[in-house]
């Protein structure tokens, strides 16, 4: 658990906001070599420094988990994607950042996505807990096609390299995708054997959250407009820029 940093002795005692997240979705929100990083945890920490009067304390754990500790009303939970059932539990940021997830599969076993129906009958590899929105919920309720849960990335390029499932699930497009093959020190010689498919299966809005027993809908109408002000700035902008793009 590390607390987001801003020099200053006001600011070391300002009241703390635990927030929650996940640990294995590169370039988004991940731990390497022990540090914090990705495109969410650099717009939860610029926020941080535009709203010295408190301080975000962000704790990485598996999805599930981070998952779990937020609903049970111990903090927010950020890179949340918005369905139905969990706006029940949570009152949510407007958009912090739109996740392209994309579809990757062994190269020759390509096929022609253009919808969910089109995933008929696959398994899809994913991180444990997640959810891309109502209608992939919804289609996998229907059976369209099935989830094997990991706990990370490596165990989902592991699976898809052995064939145990059809498809794997990435965050942030095909440039994420590239960086998460950098982080896990896949060989180059072995990238050819995925092939990201050229439709994503969808551009996903991700949220801060909180749950509603927190009752924290009026504050975080102060924190909508930092990042509305940060995107109409472009700083907010650069930041993802730099996230995706410095290691190309």
């Amino acid at each position: 658990m590390l607390a987001l940093s801003l020099a200053g002795s006001a600011y070391a005692t300002a009241p703390v906001i635990p927030v929650f997240s996940g640990d294995g979705s590169p370039p988004k929100m991940f731990v390497h070599e022990g540090e914090q990083r990705g495109v969410l945890i650099d717009i939860l920490n610029y926020a941080d420094k535009q709203m010295p009067q408190q301080r975000f304390e962000l704790s990485l754990y598996p999805w599930a988990r981070a998952y779990m500790a937020s609903a049970s009303g111990q903090g927010g939970l950020l890179g949340i994607s918005w369905t139905w059932r969990r706006d029940e539990v949570f009152d949510y940021s407007e958009p912090l950042f739109y996740d392209e997830v994309v579809i990757v599969v062994r190269k020759g076993h390509e096929f022609n996505y253009q919808s969910l129906s089109d995933l008929q009958g696959k398994t899809l590899g994913t991180v444990r807990g997640a959810s891309f929105g109502n209608a992939f919920d919804r289609a996998h309720q229907d059976g369209v096609s099935s989830i094997e849960g990991d706990n990370g990335a490596r165990n989902r390029l592991s699976k898809l390299a052995a064939g145990r499932i059809d498809c794997a699930l990435f965050n942030v497009g095909k440039a994420g995708f590239q960086e998460t093959l950098r982080l896990h020190k896949i060989p180059k010689s072995q990238w050819k054997n995925f092939v990201v498919l050229p439709v994503p299966l969808r551009r996903d809005p991700n949220y801060l959250a909180f749950p509603k027993t927190m009752q924290m809908g009026e504050w975080l109408g102060g924190f909508n407009e930092v990042i509305r002000q940060g995107y109409a700035r472009g700083e907010i902008q650069k930041i993802i820029e730099r996230n995706l793009y410095a290691s190309q």
